[in-house]
């Protein structure tokens, strides 16, 4: 019996030390975490230069473009359109670095800072170049990349010069009114 408390004990205390990421958003079945907002938060403010603001609305703002790549994920595994390969991940963090950063040591103490890793932005910068090419393709627009905007400012930044909504837009509009989103109100409070 004492060997049966302190098994359970001893697996109490291992799962008690396991972090539980909550749900923020759920897009039909798909479940985005509060981590993954967060993360997107600081990713967003990293590329742009921005301060980083971790409060309830700048999380509801990340939810919100995750919700939209989901979206675009969707589209994309549907319509086959392909991820670039992981060596231009490589050139667009090599690009990103040599542009905004002074040196190498200067790249690594602004990761530290949003508490980020190379990894982490050279997979978010590979996202933005499969993003502006399924748009580009799907939506034969022709966007211009900028290296400190994330793909998500970049795509529904591109509003079009005569007043017309952007088909980008639209899509994304019929896509949410199709698509169950539920946003978990206590990640973001």
């Amino acid at each position: 019996m004492r060997l049966l408390l302190l098994a359970s004990a001893f697996t109490f205390s291992i799962a008690a030390q396991n972090v539980i990421d909550r749900v923020a958003v759920v897009i039909g079945t798909k479940a985005i975490t509060e981590s993954e907002v967060i993360l997107e938060a600081r990713l967003t403010a990293f590329l742009n230069q921005q301060p980083l603001d971790l409060s309830a609305g700048p999380r509801r703002a990340a939810a919100d473009r995750l919700v939209d790549q989901q979206l675009i994920r969707n589209e994309m595994q549907i319509g086959g359109y392909p991820m670039p390969p992981e060596t231009e991940g490589d050139a667009a963090l090599r690009k990103f670095r040599q542009e905004n950063y002074s040196s190498i040591p200067a790249f690594r103490a602004a990761l530290q800072k949003y508490d980020l890793t190379e990894e982490q932005v050279k997979h978010h910068l590979l996202w933005q170049v499969a993003a502006l090419r399924f748009t580009d393709q799907r939506f034969h627009l022709m966007i211009p990349t900028p290296p400190t905007q994330s793909a998500d400012r970049v795509i529904s930044g591109a509003a079009s010069t005569d007043g017309a909504e952007d088909p980008m837009d639209l899509w994304l509009k019929q896509a949410r009114a199709g698509t169950r989103i539920q946003f978990k109100k206590e990640a973001f409070q």
